[in-house]
């Protein structure tokens, strides 16, 4: 949402939610049944395991989750349905096996997913390595609610149903879950190729610190024995919303085009990651442009964004020296303030039903290093402020903090954020003003081998 009317539309939410009081929970979601092939990701694994020196595969799939227009969308308001399809929406998938290790990072084009969706789909994927199965959102506001905020609402104020469109959803969960298996049965001998560029000045604007906008993309390739591309990872931090407030397309957004442009040219499977854009990093053009404005806007901005990988490619990408791959994963207790609209949309209903004990909230938090690489996903939109603390605490060259990852809890503000006026909105989207001293102590545990607390 743009500043000043995301403030007062949450605020008069915020108020007549509190007057009229809550509606009470949805069911929790069930567990799903077991494969009726049984689990090809552990049995892979365990053949793999007992290799004595495995090389590295790589393999990639992509599965297209494009809703039919109607369904309601997310973000910029309630109770707005899609007139048709501007382009596909995916999930992208893609493994990476060394033989000791194995992980399936999962990206799908949707505004967010919660812990307990995410853990339908490992559910469906494996019975013995769910935690390696990554999963994260592109933050795409020109989906359909994933998170159930934009269903209809009173007077376009207050929510009076969840958004979640449950056949919908069961049908993204079960494409993760084929993406992540066909990804498996694709891997194949690969390397490793590392890089970054600069993203051209004036595509993204900070509503709240102009200036301190992070321009620079990261990149990871995997090509094969013969040169080609099994995938390529772009991380970049900006909203997913170029296409603004008044859309009613079905799209990708601008990762859409990055995705046409690249997996035409390199061939192969493109993911994107979204990195630190809370708080809060947009697409630079204005809301009120037309739409044929908005749309070259978009090609421009996805455009931009090909081309700099394309040429990174063309220059060489660094590949860097066999390192082992190493993943943890963390269970992470956050405070959840009482006033804040997370909350109370939970105790309305409209979210996925999950466990909220003493004020508190279980999600998870994950890191992978890999030689070179580190990359660290966190489930909600970290500030740029934030993220940059946490990148400087990563090891290796290339370093990438992901958001709306393994959960989405909203803004992740740091201290001194959460102090200032001036993010009165993202406060109010916001688990609570604990989450960042709490996440950087998770950070710390599961850099430290002698740290107890994480899951593996």
């Amino acid at each position: 949402m743009r500043g000043l009317r995301g403030w007062i539309r949450a605020w008069i939410f915020l108020v007549l939610v509190s007057a009229v009081g809550c509606a009470g929970s949805r069911p929790q979601l069930p567990d799903v049944p077991e494969p009726a092939a049984g689990y090809w990701f552990d049995d892979f694994r365990q053949a793999r395991a007992r290799l004595d020196e495995p090389e590295l595969l790589a393999g990639a799939a992509k599965v297209r989750i494009t809703p039919r227009p109607g369904v309601l969308i997310a973000g910029h308001g309630f109770n707005k349905h899609a007139k048709g399809v501007l382009d596909d929406l995916w999930v992208r998938a893609l493994y990476l096996d060394t033989g000791e290790e194995a992980v399936a990072l999962v990206s799908l084009d949707l505004i967010g997913l919660s812990a307990p969706r995410i853990k339908r789909i490992r559910q469906r994927i494996s019975r013995r390595h769910a935690l390696r199965i990554l999963v994260a959102a592109t933050h795409n506001h020109a989906g359909p609610d994933s998170l159930g905020f934009w269903g209809p609402a009173l007077f376009g104020l207050l929510p009076t149903r969840s958004g979640i469109d449950e056949a919908y959803m069961e049908r993204v969960e079960k494409a993760a879950a084929r993406a992540v298996i066909r990804a498996v049965a694709r891997a194949r001998p690969a390397r490793l190729g590392l890089g970054r560029f600069l993203m051209p000045e004036g595509l993204a604007v900070n509503l709240r610190e102009p200036g301190d906008v992070e321009r620079t993309v990261r990149l990871m390739r995997l090509s094969d024995s013969a040169g080609m591309t099994i995938a390529t990872v772009v991380h970049y931090a900006n909203h997913a919303e170029s296409l603004q407030d008044t859309n009613r397309w079905l799209s990708a957004d601008f990762p859409g085009v990055l995705y046409r442009e690249l997996d035409a040219i390199l061939g192969g499977v493109t993911l994107f990651f979204t990195g630190p854009a809370g708080g809060m990093i947009e697409p630079s053009n204005d809301p009120g442009d037309d739409e044929a404005e908005r749309l070259a806007f978009r090609e421009k901005l996805g455009g931009s964004l090909a081309a700099g990988t394309l040429r990174a490619v063309i220059a060489g990408l660094r590949e860097p020296a066999p390192a082992p791959l190493r993943l943890r994963t963390m269970r992470l207790v956050l405070p959840l303030q009482a006033d804040g609209l997370l909350r109370l949309a939970m105790s309305l209903g409209l979210m996925d039903p999950r466990p909220v004990a003493g004020e508190q909230i279980e999600t998870e938090m994950a890191l992978l290093d890999w030689g070179e690489l580190s990359m660290l996903f966190l489930p909600g939109e970290p500030s740029p402020e934030l993220g940059r603390a946490l990148r400087a605490r990563l090891k290796g060259d290339l370093r990438m903090v992901i958001g709306v990852a393994l959960d989405e809890l909203g803004y992740l503000l740091s201290d001194r954020q959460w102090a200032d006026p001036r993010f009165e909105y993202e406060r109010s989207m916001s688990v609570g003003p604990a989450a960042a001293n709490r996440i950087m102590q998770a950070l710390e545990c599961l850099q430290s081998d002698s740290c107890t607390r994480p899951w593996e």
